[in-house]
């Protein structure tokens, strides 16, 4: 069976899902998005998704047309439909501002709706086990606490990174240390767990890994220097298509000395454990 998406209301083939040239997600590049993955073919924390999803819709005056309880079951169709047994998924959900009006404005209660769900790609075990690196880039976010679909940076920063061969690039702006790209970034240092507090997108996997970490370690959210950064012990990063993933280099910086420590490899094995458990 060929793909399936959902668009405003209905249930299709990926090929055969049309937006109109009028949206303003296209016209205007306005819009939201959430991502989440599956562990055991269920959506992970979608409680916690969908209430950032809301924040997000909130922040850009769009309603949301679906309930919760109604996401749900969209997702569940799609992940039975479109995920081989045995297999996980990688879910977008994207909110556009619908049909611009005048082309500039929006009906709030007329938005496109639209969910993508596709067989998620793991990343190689190494990574995992010996680390990887990240570039960096000054900039930071415009709404950088809403998902929006403003990806434009990133984007454009993308053969850089594949260049490099690291799988982020690192947002700083004014000396501090904010997010990657699609992640959250940490740093330990002497034992204690640091991420910045503000100016960065609440990550779900950031979430758990927050509440993970409070019970094996000291845990400081809070501003974190560039300097303060390269001199670090530790550090990784989080996202929901990565989990929780080593970063043993930033730039031309080696962090510590360059092997994932003991700290980042016992968050993975609590996130792990976590995940699976649910």
């Amino acid at each position: 069976m060929a793909p399936q998406c959902y668009l405003n209301g209905a249930f299709l083939p990926v090929s055969e899902a049309k937006i109109g040239v009028y949206d303003l997600g296209l016209l205007r590049g306005f819009g939201i998005y959430e991502a989440l993955t599956t562990f055991g073919r269920t959506p992970f924390r979608m409680p916690d998704h969908m209430e950032r999803f809301r924040r997000s819709a909130t922040s850009l005056h769009i309603e949301i047309p679906v309930s919760d309880a109604e996401m749900a079951e969209i997702l569940t169709r799609l992940i039975e439909s479109n995920i081989p047994d045995g297999k996980e998924a990688v879910i977008r959900i994207v909110l556009t501002g619908g049909e611009a009006i005048d082309g500039l404005r929006h009906d709030p209660k007329s938005p496109t709706l639209y969910v993508l769900v596709e067989e998620l790609a793991p990343l190689p075990r190494e990574v995992y086990e010996s680390g990887t690196s990240v570039t960096v880039f000054d900039f930071q976010r415009q709404f950088p606490e809403s998902k929006t679909t403003n990806y434009i940076q990133a984007v454009m920063l993308q053969d850089e990174r594949v260049r490099a061969g690291a799988i982020e690039i690192l947002y700083t702006a004014h000396g501090q240390v904010l997010e990657c790209a699609t992640s959250n970034f940490f740093t330990v240092k002497d034992g204690v767990l640091i991420t910045a507090k503000d100016n960065i997108l609440y990550g779900i996997t950031r979430k758990v890994t927050l509440e993970l970490a409070r019970a094996l370690m000291p845990v400081e959210e809070r501003d974190v220097s560039v300097e303060e950064m390269y001199a670090a012990d530790e550090a990784f990063l989080t996202s929901s298509f990565k989990d929780i993933v080593p970063v043993v280099k930033v730039g031309e910086r080696v962090i510590g000395d360059g092997r994932v420590g003991p700290h980042t490899k016992k968050l993975i094995e609590a996130f792990h454990e976590y995940a699976h458990a649910k």
